[in-house]
């Protein structure tokens, strides 16, 4: 054999395993696109169920601050209804008042201890410092009598100026409520179009 046709022949080996090896990644790289996109499928799939858990463990934990919020709210207008009232004229009226007071704040009390946690932690400092005066005039309302309704007087306008800091914060949380959401719609809509657009780019 001629140099010039084992050359030739060479060359031909070289280009048939070329052509296997570009046969081969050719093949490669449709498996391998095929895998990836099995890869993001799966992904997205966890993903999406991720997202979803959230979105409802959210859901919940918002329905259940708005709901303690919202008792709140009709428990703290109760109290400050109670500490508005005038001192009473008579022993009957006081024991009267004394009793419907301790109803309140026993409710009041209750409502805090089961909000603990569910609500902002803002609201959840104004709620610890409230109780604090709320159990000192709650102790002196208990021990008390006619006669000593006096000493309760004084207590009475730092109560109503809490109770009003408190309100006023309940007030600013179901705000936020509204627009967290606001905001989860809007990420529920965008998490929408980016599936759509995933979906556009690997179809």
């Amino acid at each position: 054999m001629t140099l010039q046709e084992e050359l030739m022949d060479i060359g031909k080996e070289r280009l048939t395993q070329m052509k296997v090896l570009l046969d081969e990644l050719q093949v490669q790289m449709a498996l391998g696109k095929a895998d990836a996109k099995d890869i993001f499928d799966r992904e997205r799939k966890n993903f999406l169920h991720f997202v979803s858990e959230e979105k409802n463990i959210l859901r919940r934990t918002g329905e259940t601050a708005s709901k303690h919020r919202q008792v709140l709210v009709e428990k703290f207008d109760a109290m400050n209804a109670r500490l508005a009232k005038a001192p009473a004229e008579n022993k009957r009226q006081y024991d009267v008042h004394k009793r419907e007071t301790l109803h309140a704040i026993y409710e009041l009390e209750l409502a805090m201890k089961e909000a603990y946690g569910d609500v902002g932690m803002a609201l959840q400092a104004k709620l610890d410092a409230f109780r604090a005066k709320l159990d000192t005039y709650r102790i002196k309302l208990a021990l008390g009598e006619f006669e000593a309704e006096a000493e309760l007087e004084p207590l009475k306008p730092e109560l109503v100026d809490a109770v009003a800091s408190i309100q006023e914060r309940l007030k600013k949380e179901v705000g936020a409520g509204e627009k967290i959401d606001s905001f989860s719609n809007e990420i529920s809509t965008s998490f929408d179009h980016m599936k759509k657009a995933f979906a556009d780019l690997l179809s």
